[in-house]
């Protein structure tokens, strides 16, 4: 698998996404007679349809990966999407709830306990991988 499918799948859901969403809000928009798109309109457009590329390309994985790359593959891009929820509402939060020293710390304390939580998860599941093998060559010698 070459990275030019990965960046080929990311823009192609990205167009979709977008397409999508600006269809939605131009019907809106002519059912309320508003005649101008604001361009923050245009850049929560952006930054949603980027989000939703990312959660997809995380979720839907049809390449035959193997399960480390799957995995990281899976972080790297749910991590994204959550970056980029972020930064929506970093710029777009009402009443600017949300500052830059905020949104970082928010993003490194993500990054942060996702690695941790998904590296115990790898060391439970070998724990627990070597226990039902220890326990299906009980049964099996017991069997005999």
């Amino acid at each position: 698998m070459t990275i030019s499918k990965y960046f080929k799948d990311l823009f192609k859901n990205f167009f979709v996404a977008c397409g999508f969403l600006m269809a939605i809000v131009t019907i809106f928009m002519a059912i309320y007679s508003t005649e101008v798109i604001k361009i923050s309109l245009i850049w929560q457009i952006i930054l949603a349809a980027f989000a939703y590329a990312f959660l997809k390309l995380a979720f839907v994985n049809e390449d035959e990966l193997g399960k480390k790359v799957q995995m990281l593959f899976f972080i790297i891009n749910l991590s994204l999407a959550e970056v980029i929820v972020m930064i929506w509402l970093l710029f777009f939060s009402p009443g600017r709830i949300m500052n830059i020293n905020l949104i970082m710390v928010y993003i490194f304390s993500l990054i942060i306990v996702k690695g941790l939580v998904y590296k115990m998860m790898y060391i439970n599941s070998e724990k627990h991988a070597k226990l039902i093998n220890e326990k299906l060559i009980e049964y099996k010698s017991g069997e005999k």
